[in-house]
């Protein structure tokens, strides 16, 4: 698909060079936007193989949109040198259907001993942030440009910032009175954000005085620190017994992305 995209737009480019003729557009610009989508390619996974990787709203492996946010922008203050805020939903389908994976998952593990019940806090969850996790990134970006092309290095600091939901399970014994309930929870603070260190590089061809053709390539690498507590309880006696799943790992990405930048003025 972004092969056909590039494609396209090379075709079109090429149609609007010969409109816009022989215009200087080198380092003309100071203000532009970018209209970027892509694909996160994961180094290293968030996941660890256990049974709360279903409660994680964040996955490696997303398409990630950025038209949506007018604020992702550059601003050239010398002829070289810029500064450059971006914002970045990422889409996943693990991610949209986790709630399910946690209740197959549940069933897969209790379901010869026990009638199970399975529910976690995105079954409730309406909003887009269901399906989407959200980057922030503030980069300093120096600029080399001919009329036709251009490259821009940068290196951004930023936030990943994602859910962990709350899961409940209830286990009724196969015949027996006796039941059992299961708690997920990662602590008070549901909504985690992590400093994010994220170099990258944009290049591409400017087809036209306002618009340039564009493709993103983008190393990112943020470090989790949290745990999921899972506390067992028998509803009889009333005794717990409590384990834990800790995330504590660098998480690194490589992005691919390809696009427009629109120059402003």
């Amino acid at each position: 698909m972004i092969r056909k995209l590039l494609l396209i737009f090379f075709l079109f480019g090429v149609f609007a060079n010969n409109i816009w003729g022989q215009d200087s557009l080198a380092y003309k610009s100071k203000w532009q936007i970018r209209l970027l989508a892509g694909a996160d390619i994961p180094i290293t996974r968030i996941a660890q193989g256990t049974e709360t990787d279903n409660l994680l709203q964040f996955d490696n492996s997303a398409f990630y949109l950025q038209p949506m946010y007018p604020m992702t922008i550059s601003y050239f203050f010398t002829k070289h040198w810029g500064a450059e805020f971006n914002m970045q939903g990422s889409v996943s389908r693990r991610a949209r259907n986790r709630s399910d994976r946690f209740a197959a998952d549940m069933q897969s593990q209790y379901g010869d001993r026990f009638y199970v019940s399975a529910t976690s806090t995105s079954d409730y969850d309406l909003d887009l942030s269901d399906i989407f996790s959200i980057r922030v990134f503030l980069g300093i970006v120096y600029r080399f440009e001919t009329d036709k092309y251009y490259v821009y290095p940068k290196f951004s600091i930023g936030l990943t910032s994602f859910n962990t939901d709350k899961g409940n399970v209830n286990l009724k014994v196969k015949n027996s009175n006796n039941e059992f309930r299961i708690s997920y929870s990662s602590g008070d603070k549901l909504f985690k954000e992590y400093c994010t260190l994220a170099p990258s590089v944009s290049f591409g061809y400017k087809f036209a005085k306002r618009f340039f053709l564009n493709a993103d390539i983008m190393f990112s690498h943020f470090r989790t620190d949290f745990q999921y507590k899972k506390t067992t309880t028998n509803s009889l006696t009333n005794e717990s017994t409590i384990e834990y799943f800790y995330y504590r790992k660098g998480i690194s990405t490589l992005s691919l992305g390809a696009g427009l930048i629109f120059v402003i003025h």
